[in-house]
């Protein structure tokens, strides 16, 4: 069984070396993404966090998701920096709840955390996490975007990688999905955020946009940008300068990702 471990991690840190636009072609114009997902189907691990929660995970598809020290130690730095106790907590595009379990013990039994996921393997793993504790973490299986609406949703063959298909695009492995806007949730009653996370595969300019009152309000917004996207770069950032925020760009501090992105955080412009 370790070897079996062993192999599937080899496999995970080896599919980060090879660049963006090559680990594309492999996953999905030769269909490796989904060969992996059917060797690995069933396959479950867990690994105990410094805040003492244990993580579940697929040792061969989330193995870079599991350590805050290694993936996007930067985002990590930045929760303990904006959040406290008692503060309400949105992961957008949550995977299997790495950063929301880290939020969950800095907010506290008073704060709340809402993570967000539509990818159903993902999804999977996140729940059995929660069976464990967390009680102030919620999960709600569906998109976020710039409406209401039901979209196609892309698995691409890849558990870090699904996302919104948008205008023109074709979907590799196409499913449907709820998406909900933030402010529609905020309008139904859900807790109004004091910090956002938003890493939704280039699809963050529509998470933004279906933000746009909920923003007056300025939470704290931390942004993966994905540079093979550059117009919706352009576009979360528009979003985020006309709300009235200063954008600050981060190094990337994360030995275990190469894909061409980077991460803003935004703050209200006349903060210190």
């Amino acid at each position: 069984m370790n070897t079996i471990k062993h192999a599937f991690h080899l496999v995970n840190v080896l599919g980060n070396i090879v660049p963006h636009a090559g680990r594309r072609f492999l996953l999905d114009r030769l269909g490796l993404g989904k060969v992996l997902q059917r060797a690995s189907k069933g396959s479950i691990d867990q690994v105990k966090l410094p805040n003492g929660y244990d993580l579940f995970f697929n040792p061969m598809l989330h193995w870079n998701a599991t350590n805050p020290k290694n993936h996007e130690p930067e985002v990590t730095a930045l929760l303990h920096r904006y959040l406290e106790p008692g503060a309400v907590f949105y992961d957008i595009g949550a995977n299997i709840g790495l950063h929301s379990l880290i939020a969950s013990k800095i907010v506290g039994p008073t704060g709340r955390v809402l993570a967000f996921e539509p990818g159903e393997i993902n999804l999977r793993y996140f729940r059995r996490t929660l069976e464990n504790g967390a009680p102030n973490v919620s999960l709600h299986e569906f998109a976020i975007g710039t409406a209401d609406e039901a979209r196609v949703f892309d698995l691409r063959g890849g558990a870090m990688s699904g996302k919104l298909v948008g205008s023109g695009e074709k979907a590799v492995d196409p499913v449907s999905v709820q998406v909900r806007c933030i402010d529609s949730l905020v309008a139904e009653g859900y807790p109004r955020p004091d910090v956002i996370k938003i890493d939704i595969e280039g699809g963050e300019a529509d998470a933004l946009q279906g933000a746009t009152k909920t923003l007056q309000t300025h939470p704290v917004v931390i942004c993966e940008m994905h540079d093979f996207a550059p117009e919706e770069v352009r576009r979360a950032m528009r979003v985020l300068i006309e709300a009235g925020y200063r954008l600050t760009r981060l190094p990337d501090r994360s030995p275990s990702d190469h894909t061409p992105s980077h991460h803003i955080v935004a703050v209200r412009g006349d903060s210190a």
